[in-house]
């Protein structure tokens, strides 16, 4: 695990890129009430929601913002 005052770019880009990936598929879930994977809904709203606070944990700040 990085360091909260280190940014790690690569690594914020990486899970962005994959927060939004699941959150397309979220969106696709609730899209089609038949989905098989609607009970496993939570569980990417929650793996979106970790990668997208992991991504701006990482992500570089400009200077003199927190």
């Amino acid at each position: 695990m990085s360091n909260p005052t280190t940014p790690a770019p690569a690594l914020a880009i990486t899970e962005e890129h994959r927060a939004e990936g699941l959150a397309t598929r979220v969106v696709e879930i609730l899209a089609d009430p038949a989905n098989p994977s609607r009970r496993s809904l939570p569980a990417y709203q929650l793996a979106a929601r970790l990668a997208f606070e992991t991504a701006a944990a990482n992500a570089e700040q400009p200077v003199g913002r927190p």
